[in-house]
């Protein structure tokens, strides 16, 4: 019985975790909607990729606050000692791949012919006139 209610729990996981992905693909997909459809095709493999590494890292993130960023260790009959998490080593790959895979899908976006023009704030007139 305990069995049965271990896999049922790992399968609501499983299915809520792929809910939450899901939504994050959408959410992406939508930002990204003005790539030109010539590359939408691979560009969706990305934004899918960047949907669960988003999704596993905010898992991930809240494990390492309840667990913390180091795990104690022992080698041998006298050798103890603390070093990174496996958790913690992961969270920063993930980081590192998904900053990797978000550089690719910006740069993927239109460029913007508008030049933008700073605002006259008076700032300006002030400064010049502060003399007169």
């Amino acid at each position: 019985m305990a069995r049965r209610e271990a896999d049922y729990d790992s399968a609501s996981e499983y299915l809520e975790k792929q809910n939450r992905i899901k939504k994050e693909a959408a959410r992406l997909r939508r930002l990204f909607s003005k790539i030109d459809p010539k590359k939408k095709s691979l560009v969706f493999a990305t934004i899918d990729d960047v949907a669960f590494m988003t999704i596993t890292m905010q898992d991930l993130r809240e494990t390492i606050i309840r667990d913390g960023t180091t795990v104690e260790y022992k080698n041998g009959e006298n050798q103890y000692g603390t070093k990174q998490s496996p958790d913690a080593q992961l969270y920063l790959q993930m980081s590192q791949k998904q900053t990797q895979a978000m550089k690719i899908l910006v740069d993927c976006l239109p460029k913007t012919e508008k030049t933008i023009q700073a605002k006259d704030d008076g700032f300006e007139d002030f400064v010049n006139g502060r003399d007169d």
